[in-house]
């Protein structure tokens, strides 16, 4: 994830002090109605300093419909899980119940190259496994149950990307088989194992990984003239890689106690912290998310709906947790935003201000665009005043106007200029950029 570095229900109002400055909590309030009001996602925000929460807020839910929720709903974190899995690791490190360089042959002896890679491989990504999550290209097998031995036969299949240590690619492969080894080791569930090491000593409620009992979790939405559930991944096959639903409260509460030393020793800690001078990135279950001269640690999360980060910043203590579960604005931005405000940097609120067309002003962009370079096609159709784009095998979306000719989709930074009286339009995603012709009808 990149976060220019790279990655309401209460509502505190009263400055916190850091380093002798404040944090206009009062700013950050009105950043995130600004999201609110022009519905550009729904989420939940929660700033600690130094260990007491001075921000929360829960925003966007009064758009959505027949949806209940209170101050205890949880959402999906994702990839967050990583680093609860991580310390549950070294909590077994630390007990001598395992080591950094026990190889993967120990407990997994039919997963290739089991020999050679080591728990530190599949904790910091330089196994060489490849990524069970994607099956023949495809993102969405996992929408539906399916069992451990599918999933072992998937990693086994995937094969081997490279020799452990020579690089590093992330793979959520190697955080199954280290979920698998906890619930080896301790012959209990992944939920049983967090509830007992992290839940309860901590005394949150609101953390929990996924199993028959939990409840109470919000659903993920996608924006197609208003908030539609999505189908996310069936988290049962994702456990102890992307299953963690949680409070941002509550994951703020578990990351601060992690860098208090409380739940691992500091050595520990150290270790999985990428080490700067290797330029390492994802560490050994921690990465490290630098915000112009501030460096926070943590982890990011995405599911097919959610988005999510939770890090701490050693040197000014203050913990910043984002879950966003309906997307229409980057999280990567409303991240920027609040960082922003909490270290006084310049930052205009974005510009939601769009064009509404009549239909017939549509006219002139529909058609099936292509471009001999791109594997795909981009079919662009209306719906009464709406106007719509959809990929080659991909799900459409709604492009808003915001000049003559100029349309957007925030969420995912993509642009299209059209030159209807030259029968093209002009892509522009990042920092690629692509001319595409209407083809003949």
């Amino acid at each position: 994830m990149n976060i220019k570095f790279i990655f309401s229900f209460i509502v505190l109002l009263s400055s916190s002090v850091y380093n002798g400055q404040y944090i206009n909590v009062q700013k950050i309030d009105s950043f995130l109605n600004h999201i609110e009001k022009n519905n550009r996602g729904i989420g939940s925000v929660s700033i600690f300093k130094e260990g007491k929460e001075v921000y929360s807020k829960n925003f966007g839910q009064s758009y959505l419909r027949d949806i209940t929720y209170n101050e205890n709903t949880k959402y999906q974190i994702g990839s967050v899980t990583k680093m609860i899995t991580a310390t549950l690791i070294f909590q077994l490190i630390e007990r001598k119940k395992l080591g950094l360089e026990d190889k993967l042959s120990k407990f997994f002896d039919s997963i290739p190259n089991s020999h050679k890679i080591s728990i530190k491989n599949l904790l910091e990504h330089t196994s060489g496994l490849g990524d069970y999550t994607r099956k023949n290209d495809s993102v969405f097998w996992l929408i539906n149950k399916v069992s451990t031995t599918q999933i072992l036969d998937e990693i086994i299949a995937q094969g081997i990307l490279f020799q452990p240590n020579d690089t590093y690619k992330y793979s959520n492969s190697g955080y199954f088989l280290l979920t698998k080894i906890l619930e080896k080791i301790y012959n209990k569930n992944y939920a049983t194992i967090v509830n007992e090491h992290i839940t309860k000593p901590l005394k949150i409620r609101n953390l929990s990984s996924i199993d028959s009992k939990t409840e109470n979790v919000f659903p993920s939405f996608e924006y197609d003239t208003n908030w539609k559930k999505i189908t996310d991944f069936e988290f049962t096959n994702v456990i102890g890689v992307g299953d963690i639903v949680s409070t941002t409260k509550d994951i703020n509460t578990f990351i601060y106690h992690l860098f208090q030393y409380s739940i691992l020793n500091k050595e520990s800690i150290e270790l999985m912290k990428p080490n700067s001078t290797n330029n390492e990135l994802f560490g050994r279950g921690i990465m490290m998310i630098p915000f112009y001269e501030h460096v926070f640690y943590g982890h990011g999360g995405t599911t097919y709906g959610t988005h999510s980060i939770s890090c701490y910043n050693e040197k000014d203590k203050i913990g910043f947790s984002l879950a966003i579960n309906g997307e229409r604005f980057p999280h990567n931005d409303i991240s920027i935003g609040i960082l922003s405000i909490i270290y006084d940097k310049k930052y205009n609120f974005p510009n939601f201000n769009t064009i509404e067309l009549r239909s017939e002003e549509l006219d002139s962009y529909v058609g099936i665009y292509s471009n001999p370079k791109l594997p795909l096609k981009l079919t662009i159709f209306k719906e009464g005043n709406i106007l719509k784009a959809q990929g080659t095998g991909q799900p459409s979306f709604v492009l808003e106007c915001y000049e003559n000719h100029k349309f957007k989709l925030d969420n995912i930074d993509l642009k299209i200029e059209f030159l209807p009286y030259e029968n093209k339009l002009i892509l522009n995603q990042g920092a690629n950029k692509y001319e595409m012709s209407k083809d003949s009808m």
